[in-house]
């Protein structure tokens, strides 16, 4: 079993991350932290608090960890999440407390109670680079950060862009200079699986609890992506990431490789630039059949 610890900015795609994550008994989760991104903060403690209670895992521990980015303005994306980051889905009313611990502490306390846990990054990597600027140590601790982040190609909130680098390049570029093994999962992987409407409902998860909950979060992103695009589908980049976490034989292409950030205030602020080097474990493409097998794993949650 492989001990995780989750950091999120808890949207769509983070809560069915952290379904799978759950239903899923090669990974044990010692601890999600919230990061602002997809909603603000306070929507992303209850996002996260609102699924561990739904179901029924108020043994996890959460930490609040960062409200905005290091440099510049935090950016959302209610369009494609919702005002409430969950697709406008409310859950249940729940009683979890949040540790009195901020994101960084926890992190590190988890670390050094667990050594060679992966770290899973779903979000903005503010509290990521905070962390290790806290805690150097942490290097020894952490085994391999798994990120979703970045974009080779197009980008999802600019051209150039994926929204969970640009919401905070400064924070991403630290932490890929820290020297912790690393593997991206960039928005090219989730662009190549992506689902419409129609394949949601082949999944046959709908008479399931987490399946309901799972299918109702996704009308708004389709709805959006529809008047965007014109085109009826969602990607999955999240739920990507962490079932490469539970089974890596779910990657059909890979590359190793080098990215850098684009730190300057114009136009291509927020691009990851490959760039000379083999520091990185890059996924490019999985395996669709595979992830459709881990992700529907969720039907099991009650």
């Amino acid at each position: 079993m492989k001990n995780i610890f989750i950091d999120s900015d808890c949207g769509i795609d983070d809560a069915t991350a952290i379904m799978i994550a759950l239903a899923s008994p090669e990974v044990k989760v010692l601890g999600i932290s919230a990061v602002a991104g997809n909603a603000g903060l306070d929507h992303v403690v209850n996002n996260i608090t609102g699924v561990l209670s739904y179901f029924g895992r108020d043994d996890i521990p959460v930490y609040k960890g960062a409200s905005t980015s290091l440099i510049g303005r935090r950016i959302h994306a209610a369009g494609v999440h919702g005002s409430n980051g969950l697709g406008d889905v409310e859950l249940p009313e729940n009683s979890k407390e949040v540790e009195s611990l901020m994101a960084p502490d926890g992190l590190y306390k988890t670390a050094k109670e667990n050594p060679g846990l992966t770290l899973v990054t779903l979000g903005p990597l503010t509290n990521i680079a905070i962390s290790l600027n806290m805690f150097p140590d942490l290097k020894n601790l952490i085994k391999e950060i798994v990120i979703m982040g970045g974009a080779l190609e197009r980008g999802n909130i600019t051209k150039f862009a994926e929204f969970n680098f640009a919401a905070d390049p400064e924070s991403v570029e630290f932490v890929f200079n820290f020297g912790i093994p690393l593997t991206i999962v960039p928005w090219d992987a989730a662009v190549l699986a992506m689902d419409t409407e129609e394949s949601l409902k082949a999944l046959k998860i709908e008479d399931s609890k987490a399946g309901k909950f799972f299918l109702e979060m996704q009308k708004v992103p389709l709805d959006f992506l529809e008047k965007v695009f014109g085109v009826r589908a969602i990607g999955h980049p999240d739920p990507i990431t962490m079932a490469y976490v539970i089974d890596e034989s779910i990657v059909k292409k890979r590359i190793k490789g080098n990215l850098k950030m684009e730190l300057s205030f114009n136009t291509m602020r927020g691009a990851s630039v490959p760039c000379e080097g083999l520091e990185m474990d890059i996924i490019l493409e999985i395996q669709k059949e595979k992830f459709n097998s881990i992700l529907t794993r969720i039907k099991g949650l009650e």
